[in-house]
């Protein structure tokens, strides 16, 4: 995660200084340290720190010259166990921590460390300063492999280190004028505050406490105090206007607290680190919490956004919340937005130096586990999968299952499909019976349902007037449709009565039961009015007597 505010003011000051006529820079920039052997290690950082402290003094100072400095003598170390997101300032911290204890304690002639020639020969791969616990060692894997680096334990340890020999005075060799900047960087502070204010403090806010001076440790409590507050206060107004009743189908205004509260991740970082100068634990402890928040509110403003999306397609399309179009927008985004989330923390893992690739590794193997338990629910998954590609109903489609269950479809959604009967009764079946069964959808391919109306009048009706009568009640009959019209038909000679049918289509198959009500009330007062008779079946027994 890049500190973004600390690149916009870095890359303001870069042009401000580019505009300067000449610079005394005339350093080979790609060159890199010789880090062949202990010897050519140890040389290099003495070397470029001598060249840093030597530009810091000059009278014309240069900071490009100075960062070249700075940057070779931070490649004499092994930063491979170190977070990223505390690297940079782990790295110059360790440069001038090293320096100072180096300038306090005595060398060996470099004569009596090893050369290329002579790590070769003995096969060094870890050589210690005399009397010390400082090592430089061959780097085995990584970019920089075979290259002898000052190793990542000895990097963890530099400031036990320091605060065993900070008491010891600078080395004769050194001069009675020369002291170092390792207090100087971390007491110092950014251009937001001028030194002119620091001088003005009393002497008991310039001491140092923990490696913090007290008015360090001030200002940052009082950093964190006006975040946290500010942060509150813009929740609580946040909370108002989500409550506001809006016309809009986007509702962008609910991804403005996570992006204010990202925003003042960034300031407290950037302010803490370049503007107070925090050093040391306090520094990575409060640089890491603060980019675990920003991480943890740009999650947030990942799932408030996906269902932010969501909600608007869903409005723009208008598109039913029962219907599994709807389902599979909303699946749609919620996959999206948790992979988006997933690949932000994995990064952020990574960033915090945790080793996300064995950790996942592991939930892989538990993932198949709980995929073997949970079979049934995979098997519903795609059974809903199914049913989204094949679409053999829709919501509001009327469909008759295999076990005799009809009803109007309410809502499909990716694990389960639910059916409301004729008697107000909602019915949820799995997607995995639904498509390992047989399914009537009375619904499609036309929205509208045949309906059969069987009856028989009397042998001796007049069958053209029967015809007439049935085709009258069709057509008059609200709940019928004309297109398809209705039709009658004489299907056979029955034992008591000659057969009709009636065929004529509802407009939606819930329609069907009131329509074949309407229409046999109908046709019975109109038959009894006309003086048509219909007839039920009957048999005539006669008995007769048998005599003895």
């Amino acid at each position: 995660m890049k500190f973004y505010l600390r690149y916009i003011f870095s890359t303001l000051i870069l042009l401000t200084l580019m505009n300067l006529p000449v610079f005394a820079s005339n350093i080979f920039p790609l060159e890199p340290p010789d880090t062949s052997s202990p010897r050519a290690t140890l040389s290099s950082f003495i070397k470029y720190t001598d060249k840093l402290y030597g530009a810091a003094t000059a009278a014309d100072e240069d900071i490009f010259l100075e960062r070249e400095f700075l940057q070779r003598a931070e490649r004499c170390f092994d930063f491979s166990k170190v977070p990223p997101t505390i690297v940079k300032d782990v790295s110059v911290e360790s440069v001038l921590r090293l320096r100072e204890i180096l300038d306090r304690i005595e060398l060996p002639e470099l004569a009596d460390v090893p050369d290329k020639k002579e790590a070769k020969k003995h096969q060094i791969l870890l050589w210690r300063i005399p009397h010390t616990e400082i090592t430089i060692g061959r780097c085995p894997d990584g970019p920089r492999m075979g290259s002898y680096l000052i190793t990542p334990e000895t990097v963890r340890r530099l400031e036990e280190f320091y605060k065993e020999v900070d008491h010891l005075p600078y080395r004769s060799d050194k001069g009675e004028d020369y002291t170092g900047f390792y207090e100087q960087y971390i007491y110092s502070s950014g251009w937001m505050i001028p030194n002119g204010f620091l001088k003005k403090l009393p002497a008991w806010m310039l001491e140092g406490y923990e490696e913090q001076a007290l008015w360090q440790w001030i200002a940052l409590v009082v950093l964190v105090f006006l975040g946290g507050f500010s942060m509150w206060f813009f929740w609580l107004w946040h909370r108002t206007l989500k409550g506001r009743a809006c016309n809009w189908n986007w509702r962008l205004e609910r991804l403005i607290f996570p992006f204010y509260a990202m925003m003042v991740c960034i300031v407290i970082e950037y302010i803490a680190d370049d503007q107070i100068n925090i050093t040391g634990d306090l520094l990575s402890f409060v640089t890491m919490s603060m980019e675990l928040v920003f991480a943890i509110y740009a999650g947030l403003a990942i799932l408030i956004g996906g269902d932010v999306v969501m909600r608007g397609i869903l409005c723009t399309s208008k598109i039913k919340e029962e219907a599994l179009d709807a389902d599979v927008i909303k699946l749609g985004c919620r996959m999206v937005s948790f992979i988006l989330v997933f690949v932000l923390f994995y990064n952020v893992g990574s960033y915090f130096g945790i080793p996300v690739t064995a950790i996942f590794a592991s939930a892989g193997i538990a993932g198949m586990a709980i995929a073997l338990a949970a079979r049934e629910t995979l098997a519903n998954f795609f059974g809903g999968v199914s049913i989204f590609m094949d679409r053999p109903f829709r919501a509001g489609d009327y469909i008759v299952l295999d076990n005799g269950d009809r009803g109007e479809v309410k809502a499909v959604g990716m694990r389960s499909t639910k059916i409301q009967t004729r008697d107000d009764i909602m019915i949820t079946i799995p997607n995995a019976v639904i498509t390992n069964g047989k399914v009537v959808n009375q619904s499609s391919p036309h929205p509208h349902f045949r309906v059969r109306i069987k009856l028989g009048v009397a042998y001796g009706s007049d069958v053209d007037q029967v015809e007439e009568i049935l085709m009258e009640l069709a057509e008059s009959n609200k709940l019928a449709i004309s297109n398809p019209e209705p039709r009658v038909r004489f299907r056979r000679f029955g034992d008591s009565a000659l057969e009709f049918e009636l065929l004529c289509w509802a407009a939606r198959p819930h329609d069907r039961g009131r329509l074949i009500h309407t229409l046999s009330r109908d046709i019975y007062k109109r038959f009894n009015a006309e003086g048509i008779e219909i007839p039920f079946p009957q048999r005539d027994v006669y008995l007769h007597k048998v005599e003895d």
